[in-house]
């Protein structure tokens, strides 16, 4: 009696995720993973993750510290509350154009997400060292790795589709509502399964160094074709009546590229009945599910055993650039600060982490700008006819990158060396971030700014120039902020985990809206008053000169 009683009670206290991957213990079985021991893993994986990471530096602690909290779900309401905006979809009677643009975002947020948070677990070597010892398959390790990141994923995936899929049971039917459902959770699966089955190509054929830069700039190509296919997307739909919100749509096979438009198709079914290309796109939506079920079974237990071609690479002296030497000299004052410049600079080019979470975002947001570019550029029209206006806010689009940013030099894969730090002086600190910050404003936001900016002084002549030099200025400035809001511990101190991997999201959903209200009054000031860019550049000079000599200093 009394053992029913524990037994009870720990049912009741094992998380929801738990009881539901129970619920495919058999599945796991037939794929030939030992699902006892993969349960184990699994559970304890997730309990590391609700444990909370070792403060340093002696920052306070709070009263539940000693609480198992696990910070990633615990913010997924704010992605929930940011899709309440696309409720605007069901003003228009059209399911292909609503689910069109639904699932086009849902695959951006979601790729963005794997490539930049997740593949730091994927592509660790860890669980092949301590586990694989064991009488583990590969099977079972690659199985744990993939169920602890799909329930990351898809907690991720419902919580951004929440309002649109309750919407759904709303406007369109319990039908259209269950069908949204299941397709959501297969778009997060396959989210999972393409990322899987890529790594797991690269991982067969390169080894080294050679494979860490191949992922990382796969990463990149990944990020530009979602946001292009978000971009061609647009050009499918066509607004012709504003008043009545008819849309008309341009659909045929050769949109068949774009995958999202697969999950589409049922809609299009259910709404408008047969058509021989909703037919088809429903097709190769059902074959390649299959397809890609197929590969993750052949591959998912060779990419952990491949993986550990990650460890064998031959040890490189890394020479100092002329951009570094002599940055170094323009922007740091003191030798410490100039010691921790040369620290960050070579971490931030040798660590596969750091590229692996920050390259996506920085794809992201320099293509996106480029994009709206050349679209207001197409119809042959004359550079003197377009408004300068439309041209003015796309270096802005750079900022969008800070956030994660500011997140990403927070971590580190060797954080356990932090302890070297904390035999520092107490106001080392100030020159580390100040160290820090510069290097990440000169190698990584100053190229971005930088090309986008050459494109309009090209085409527009140098009468912009000032306000450009006043978006770069207002960009460092913001920087320094949101490091000085956002980094509480010293840089590259900290661990990764998956229970902190949508922290770059959440930190920029919460730093657009104050920014997009700062850039576009720059814009206006200096578009409509007279001179008025001369007494922002001379504000901006004085603030970047101040931060730059006592930044951080306490």
């Amino acid at each position: 009696m009394m053992r029913n009683g524990l037994d009870k009670e720990m049912y009741e206290s094992t998380p929801i995720y738990l009881k539901l991957i129970d619920k495919l213990a058999p599945f796991y079985t037939k794929i030939g993973v030992d699902y006892g021991q993969m349960r184990t893993i699994l559970e304890t994986k997730m309990i590391m993750d609700s444990r909370r990471d070792p403060v340093i530096q002696g920052m306070s602690s709070n009263e539940d510290e000693r609480e198992d909290k696990n910070h990633f779900f615990r913010s997924l309401w704010v992605y929930a509350l940011v899709s309440v905006f696309m409720l605007f979809l069901f003003v228009y009677d059209n399911w292909v154009f609503q689910y069109t643009t639904y699932f086009s975002y849902l695959f951006i947020m979601v790729f963005f997400t794997m490539l930049a948070n997740f593949s730091t677990i994927l592509l660790d070597t860890k669980d092949a060292d301590l586990i694989g010892s064991k009488p583990v398959s590969q099977k079972t390790i690659g199985a744990a790795k993939a169920t602890h990141i799909s329930i990351y994923l898809i907690s991720f995936t419902f919580a951004v589709g929440l309002v649109i899929i309750l919407s759904t049971f709303y406007f369109n039917g319990i039908l259209a509502g269950i069908l949204l459902i299941i397709l959501t959770l297969l778009a997060s699966l396959w989210t999972l399964g393409l990322t899987i089955i890529l790594y797991a190509t690269v991982l067969k054929h390169f080894d080294g160094e050679r494979l860490k830069n191949i992922i990382a700039y796969s990463q990149i190509s990944v990020s530009i074709f979602m946001v292009a296919g978000y971009y061609l997307m647009g050009q499918i739909f066509e607004i012709i009546d504003p008043s009545t919100f008819l849309v008309e749509m341009d659909l045929s096979l050769g949109h068949a590229l774009l995958f999202p438009m697969w999950f589409v198709a049922p809609f299009g079914l259910l709404q408008e009945g047969f058509k021989m290309v909703y037919v088809i796109y429903t097709l190769f939506l059902f074959l390649g599910t299959i397809g890609i079920g197929i590969l993750y079974y052949i591959n998912s237990d060779k990419i952990d055993r491949n993986l550990q071609k990650m460890n064998k690479t031959k040890m490189r002296v890394s020479e100092r650039s002329l951009l570094e030497n002599g940055t170094e000299k323009l922007l740091c004052l003191s030798s410490l600060e100039k010691a921790y410049y040369h620290f960050t600079w070579q971490l931030t080019k040798n660590e596969r982490e750091f590229k692996t979470r920050l390259y996506p975002s920085i794809a992201s947001a320099l293509v996106f700008p480029l994009f709206i570019f050349f679209t207001t550029l197409r119809g042959g029209q004359s550079i003197t006819s377009q408004n300068t206006l439309t041209f003015s806010y796309l270096p802005y689009f750079t900022m969008l990158s800070i956030p994660m940013i500011a997140v990403v030099t927070q971590f580190s894969v060797n954080h356990k060396g932090s302890w070297i730090f904390e035999l520092s002086p107490g106001r080392a600190k100030g020159p580390f971030l100040r160290a820090v910050t510069k290097v990440m404003l000169v190698k990584i936001l100053l190229p971005m700014y930088s090309f986008i900016s050459l494109l309009i002084l090209v085409l527009m002549g140098f009468a912009q120039s000032v306000h450009l030099l006043n978006g770069f200025l207002l960009m460092s400035v913001i920087l320094y902020f949101e490091m000085k809001r956002s980094v509480k511990t010293l840089p590259f101190t900290r661990k990764y985990a998956a229970s902190e991997a949508n922290q770059g999201c959440l930190s920029g959903l919460i730093f657009f809206v104050p920014v997009f209200i700062v850039s576009i009054s720059m814009i206006v000031l200096q578009t409509f008053i007279p001179y008025a860019e001369w007494g922002v550049l001379l504000l901006l000079i004085s603030i970047n000169i101040w931060w730059i000599k006592k930044g951080f200093d306490e």
